[in-house]
């Protein structure tokens, strides 16, 4: 054995004893048991697997039981050839394997005395006997034919259970992340894995660090529960598996248009006067590229590679063109739609928001030796932005440009780019029981948030409290997030011992992950207006972080097999902690002994997070066919912590803003230092200390015993295969969400606070009643403690219920029901500080409000969920006819009235009118179509297609202006805003697609 394996292999087994495997699912299994035609099993049986996806066939045999495993394959379709001296061949073609399945594969041998061979085309059953993970898998067939707007968060959409934020008609949302919860989970615990590698940003936590190629996917797995001992989290896990070189040269181009010459009217008359305007619209989508790949030397070195570009244009509503024409002088923006009047004049003076997106992919798949296979790949994607975050309430002069960084790197930037990923892995196979891999990942993730024009800089922005209209300027922010993560991994089959077989799988990583973060706000402050009248300032120092995290991972898991029953039984240790790295922060000019320089040493957490996470499943084959299984599950997850996510409340070298009241003396809108009156216990960051200003330590501190947030879950469920290739599922999932923490100020509680009551008067269109919010009887202390909230949990109760067809005799279906309920629980005083809303939470609907670019007031949270999709090839002429569908509960529209001036260093509050979840918006139901037709040159296929979004050409609303009015504490007065409950936006309308995909 070379002397690199055996060092490989003794690695392994120090920190396992026993084997390694995947944590970020990139493979699936065959297995299966290899009988004689009595029923009696056959040990020493030679099973080979076989397909275009190997660089070279793998062999095992079964053992003394019969049993096989073939682990780490490649997600293909295989052929697996049994062979036996006095047997038959036996040869079972066209198995598929997707990511994450133990595919069975059972060997039924016939005695014969000649050599002779039996073919049989095997369709693999539809139902996993040994997984209990909650997963959807998109092959590359359902990704290209049902209709969509070709992103992974619009895969994500077709999912059940899984609630988006936004409706992305067409690709009218695509220059952005869209939001998403399922089974009452927040974001920051979602997971995203490509090849193997965890790419999730560990910054804005649970996200994407980059943009996609559609056609670089050859399939895409999501895991909603269940999860094995190999996902660290309870979110929604992601699993991206690249294409790769075969030995044969093959690839793809394709070319796609959406254009608002092609787009329907969807804005009514009452629509429009309740504030939708012209809606969403789509100006313009280009979507183009390829990918190719092929040997380089046959059996021993493969390529592929692949170009993308998207430019995506669409208008905003209520985004205008700064011109006469499109922002009358004197005219509020609400109301500039009115004095448009029709659809077309408005959607001629929206602004566009641009979007452009490139992405390079490379791979090179290599055997150097017998059993052995390296990867060594690349993928590196760029976004340019002109008006991120652009909507009515941020004109073009306050929207950010979004561009790559310039890399650190010099002339080796190349290698890093604004978002490159780099992997290189290898794998071995010991022996027919034993298949271990090394990998080494890099992920970059660079980018700036910056101001339209320059001279923005030194320009402070205007901001109205009522409506929440920002002018003049805004912000700019320069992230730098790289991650480094080393994993080692392997896969042990064990038969028949203590009664049965097991499946040993076992992983390490070492991860880190560097956030430094430069934020700087326009002139140093935010002028505040209550209408046009100046009311307060927000001073601001700029902010300059750096902070690393430094994480550890150790798994062990077996799969117990033994007759009809399957026993999954995983153990997981997770170490998570972070620290603040050196950085300098400038003073703000105008207040420079209030907030003054900083230089920061660095410091770290005293605290590291050290979770173990049980996870157990039990399968039952009922009748012992393999058709219909009953699972059930219970794990334990533990939350994955943001880099600075503890350390971070120690110091005081982020943006911090001290409020104060401010007259503009002079009448030019601009803030200067001696309008302003300096109370003694302003609005401020709970991380200033205005004591000590000049420290760079915050008023906080880490509680020694805070534990990290915990999910518990339990499901139970049934799988059944009604005919070859059909199958239903149901199941119920019951989770609890505890252990969150927060900022504790010291002596000060819940106690420390009175209520009020008023009844407002609103406007007539508006959502009003009697509120009451709570006002402090002491300041505010400075001093906090980072941790856990007592008495506060989360449950969640849902039953899901799906229907899969795969694709035979011309048509295939999938299809989904859910209901959720996650409700939020406050149990005591001790669960808050300020008592205001908690009557209006405590026992209703979980349902966060998104923080999407450019989405605003969507409170994710629909209790039932209708979704399917299929296609159908018409016998003449064999044209392909595709649809997909989704209807769900409208989201809450929790209306407030903003109060304002409440004292004692309390901020502004919205208060809640009604319960979370009283009022919703509509319901909204959403149908694509989708018609194409292949037509063959020799090795070319070429395949022209037409895409109709939206084809009812409905016109949901999304969201509304939920705040009705903004009462003044100290005052009494009611400014009501002219946006009150005014729809903020709608489903894009009915657009075509054209494409034309080829491949060869």
């Amino acid at each position: 054995m070379n002397v690199r394996f055996r060092l490989f292999l003794t690695v392994m087994a120090l920190f396992t004893g026993v084997s390694v495997g995947a944590a970020q699912v990139q493979t699936g299994e065959i297995t299966g048991r290899v009988t004689d035609n009595t029923g009696a099993v056959l040990p020493g049986v030679t099973i080979t697997v076989s397909g275009p996806a190997l660089i070279t066939p793998q062999t095992t045999v079964s053992s003394e039981t019969g049993t096989y495993l073939v682990p780490r394959l490649p997600i293909g379709t295989y052929s697996v050839r049994f062979e036996l001296s006095g047997f038959r061949t036996l040869v079972r073609e066209g198995v598929p394997v997707t990511i994450g399945s133990s595919v069975t594969i059972n060997g039924d041998m016939q005695i014969s005395s000649v050599q002779e061979t039996v073919t049989v085309a095997g369709n693999a059953p539809l139902v996993d006997t040994k997984s209990m993970t909650k997963k959807t898998t998109f092959d590359l067939e359902s990704m290209q034919s049902i209709p969509s707007a070709r992103d992974p968060w619009v895969m994500l959409e077709r999912t059940p259970s899984i609630a988006m934020d936004r409706i992305n008609v067409g690709g009218s949302q695509s220059g952005q992340q869209s939001g998403y919860i399922a089974r009452g989970n927040g974001s920051g615990n979602n997971k995203w894995s490509l090849d193997g590698v965890d790419i999730t940003d560990m910054s804005a936590l649970g996200a994407s660090p980059l943009y996609y190629d559609f056609d670089m996917l050859q399939e895409m797995q999501v895991v909603t529960g269940g999860a094995d001992a190999s996902q660290q989290t309870g979110g929604v896990g992601i699993n991206f598996v690249s294409r790769s070189g075969t030995n044969l040269f093959r690839g793809s181009a394709r070319l796609y248009n959406t254009n608002e010459r092609f787009q329907a009217d969807n804005v009514t008359d009452a629509i429009r006067a309740a504030g939708a305007g012209s809606g969403n619209p789509i100006q313009n989508i280009n979507d183009y590229g390829f990918e190719v790949g092929g040997p380089i030397q046959k059996d021993k070195l493969w390529y592929w590679g692949s170009y993308s570009k998207q430019n995506i244009e669409v208008g905003v509503n209520g985004f205008y063109l700064n011109t006469p024409t499109c922002r009358p002088a004197g005219v509020k923006t609400a109301d500039i739609a009115g004095v448009l009047g029709s659809t077309d004049a408005i959607r001629d003076c929206l602004a566009t928001d641009l979007t452009a997106l490139d992405n390079y992919n490379w791979k090179l798949t290599w055997a150097p030796m017998a059993n052995n296979k390296v990867n060594f790949q690349n993928t590196w994607g760029a976004k340019v932005r002109n008006a991120r975050d652009a909507s009515d309430t941020r004109p073009l002069e306050t929207a950010y440009r979004q561009k790559a960084v310039d890399s650190a790197f010099g002339t080796f930037g190349w290698l890093t780019g604004p978002s490159p990923i780099w992997k290189v892995s290898d794998q071995h196979v010991f022996s027919d029981r034993l298949v271990g891999e090394a990998t080494y990942g890099h992920v970059g993730n660079n980018f700036t948030l910056t101001f339209q024009e320059e001279e923005q800089r030194d320009i402070q922005a205007r901001f109205d409290i009522p409506t929440g209209v920002w002018g003049r300027s805004f912000q700019e922010s320069v992230f730098i997030r790289p991650t480094d993560s080393v994993d080692l991994t392997a896969s042990f089959f064990q038969p028949g011992t203590l009664g049965g077989d097991h499946a040993f799988k076992a992983g390490y990583r070492w991860r880190t992950a560097r956030a430094e973060s430069i934020n700087h706000r326009g002139g140093f402050a935010d002028a505040r207006f209550n209408g046009n009248t100046p009311v307060e300032a927000d001073m601001w120092r700029d902010g300059y972080t750096n902070y690393k995290l430094k994480t550890h991972a150790l798994y062990l898991q077996d799969t117990y097999t033994r007759g009809r029953f399957t026993a999954n039984a995983g153990v997981r240790w997770d170490s998570q902690t972070d620290q603040a790295l050196a950085s300098v922060v400038p003073q703000n000019p105008m207040i420079p002994s209030i907030l003054p320089a900083i230089d920061f040493p660095g410091i770290e957490s005293p605290v590291t997070f050290n979770d173990i996470s049980p996870r157990l499943g039990l399968n039952y084959d009922l009748f012992g066919t393999g058709r219909t299984v009953a699972r059930s599950s219970y794990s334990v997850y533990f939350g994955q912590i943001s880099t600075g996510q503890l350390s971070s409340n120690l110091v005081a070298i982020g943006a911090v803003q001290v409020r104060y009241p401010w007259n503009d003396a002079n009448g030019d809108t601009f803030v200067q230092p001696d309008e302003l009156t300096f109370v003694a216990n302003p609005v401020k960051s709970a991380a200033l200390d205005l004591n000590n200003p000049t420290n760079f330590l915050s008023p906080g501190r880490i509680d020694p015993d805070v534990k990290n947030d915990r999910t518990r879950e339990f499901i139970v469920g049934l799988d059944h295969e009604l005919m070859q290739g059909v199958g239903v599922s149901a199941s119920y999932i019951w989770r609890r969400y505890d252990q969150f923490q927060w900022t504790d100020r010291d002596n000060f509680s819940s106690a420390d606070f009175a209520p009020r009551t008023v009844t407002p008067t609103c406007a007539s269109n508006a959502i009003c009643g009697p509120i009451t919010y709570y006002v402090a009887t002491k300041a505010q202390t400075t001093p906090f403690v980072y941790t856990n909230i007592p008495d506060r949990y989360r449950d969640y109760n849902g039953v899901e219920l799906s229907f899969d067809k795969r694709y035979a005799n011309r048509w295939s279906a999938n299809a989904s029901f859910a209901f959720n309920d996650a409700k939020d629980y406050w149990d005591s005083g001790n669960a808050y500080e300020d008592p205001t809303n908690i009557d209006k939470l405590h026992g209703f609907e979980f349902a966060p409000e998104s923080g999407g670019s450019g989405i605003d007031s969507v409170f994710t949270n629909a209790k039932w969920l209708v979704k399917a999709s299929g296609m159908y090839t018409l016998p003449l002429w064999d044209i392909n006819l595709a649809a997909n569908t989704q209807y769900r509960q409208g989201y809450p529209h929790p209306a407030a009235i903003q109060v304002t001036s409440r004292g004692n260093g309390l901020g502004n509050v919205n208060v809640l009118v009604e319960g979370m979840g009283e009022r919703r918006l509509e319901n909204t139901f959403i149908l694509d179509f989708r018609v194409d037709r292949a037509f063959n040159f020799g090795r070319m296929r070429l395949v022209p297609s037409i895409d109709i979004f939206n084809a009812t050409n409905a016109n949901t609303e999304q969201s509304r202006r939920r705040i009705m009015g903004s009462y003044n504490h100290a005052s009494g007065v009611l400014t009501l805003p002219s946006n009150a409950n005014n729809i903020s936006s709608i489903i894009a309308p009915r657009v075509i697609r054209f494409g034309v995909r080829a491949t060869w």
